[in-house]
């Protein structure tokens, strides 16, 4: 290094010395007016975009907090939109139980469904009643709708129900008018069974689609008046013998969420001593 750049630092470091030792002093002399001079100097000076970038990342800091607030607002509006109409069509569920309820003139027991149907499963369902609810085997399962099935097994607080899906399902119907009797069964075929049959009908009887098909009480399992289904269309005909007539099903088990398990009637005489 060179004796001139020595002597230019030595000189650039006394100067920057002699500042600093003059601020000092004035700082001394009159400590509260020069410091708060010399801050507000810096404040509009060198300080003064720090404190920009400051208050612009505050700025940012709380807009940044109020849009997230925003969002889980909106989220939390979509989701409470997205449930009213299924809870809109539970409560429609629960009314039409209700009022189903009302109407029959056996008791019953209400039970909600916890095992839907399922394509490797659909003749079955679980049911939340049982033998402490005074259910029985072979009591018929109903829904507003019509008839679901009967309980095939029972347990203390559950039950089994067949529904009329199932292969072995039969019941004892005539039409709504009581004009022609059969029996219906499940349609089996290929896939899952959707579909009813009215079997043995009369050969000189003639029913038309939209026929009202109901339980006719012979059997001694259900009830007469529930709603099995209606009639779509001749499926076979055995000209001399009878007829089988191919039916919608009035209500389908994957389709409801709460049942009526219907109990034996009470005695009469049950309360006397």
């Amino acid at each position: 290094m060179t004796l001139g750049s020595d002597s230019t630092a030595g000189s650039r470091d006394t100067m920057i010395f002699v500042v600093c030792l003059l601020l000092s002093v004035v700082a001394r002399a009159d400590p509260v007016g020069v410091s708060e001079e010399l801050a507000s100097g810096l404040r509009r000076t060198v300080l003064a975009p720090l404190i920009y970038l400051q208050r612009q990342t505050q700025l940012i800091r709380d807009r940044r907090a109020e849009f997230d607030r925003l969002v889980v607002q909106r989220d939390s509006a979509i989701m409470r939109a997205s449930e009213v109409p299924r809870v809109a069509a539970e409560n429609r569920r629960l009314r039409a139980l209700l009022q189903l309820g009302d109407r029959l003139s056996l008791p019953f027991v209400a039970a909600e469904i916890l095992h839907q149907v399922e394509p490797g499963d659909q003749h079955t369902l679980i049911v939340t009643a049982g033998t402490r609810d005074g259910v029985r085997r072979w009591a018929p399962v109903v829904a507003p709708g019509g008839l679901i099935g009967f309980v095939s097994r029972v347990d203390r607080s559950t039950s089994i129900v067949h529904t009329w899906t199932h292969p072995d399902f039969r019941a004892s119907a005539i039409t709504a008018d009581s004009s022609v009797a059969g029996i219906v069964a499940p349609r089996v075929g290929i896939g899952p069974t959707t579909l009813l049959e009215l079997r043995e009908v009369a050969h000189l009887s003639d029913l038309g689609p939209g026929t009202l098909v109901v339980t006719s009480g012979l059997g001694g399992v259900y009830p007469r008046g529930i709603r099995l289904g209606r009639i779509r269309r001749l499926e076979e005909e055995r000209p001399g013998l009878s007829k089988t007539y191919l039916m919608d099903p009035a209500v389908h088990p994957a389709s409801v969420s709460h049942v009526l398990i219907l109990l034996p009637p009470v005695p009469a005489d049950s309360g006397r001593a």
